[in-house]
């Protein structure tokens, strides 16, 4: 769920959802900035949030593969 600026489209509620369902979920940030290859505006958002402390936790997403 994207957060962008400001709140974005991301809840609590949603998250614990999708989690609950087994989605995939990168809560609060762009799957860009972890998918390889990273581009260098995503590689920057990520250092400013990173640098802020608002860096969603990219280690373990893995997103779904198509059915």
């Amino acid at each position: 769920m994207h957060r962008s600026f400001g709140e974005g489209s991301r809840s609590d509620e949603a998250t614990a959802v999708c989690r609950e369902a087994g989605i995939a979920v990168l809560d609060g940030g762009c799957p860009m900035m972890f998918l390889e290859p990273v581009d260098v505006a995503h590689r920057c958002f990520r250092w400013i949030l990173g640098a802020t402390g608002k860096l969603p936790d990219g280690s373990t997403y893995q997103p779904s593969q198509p059915a």
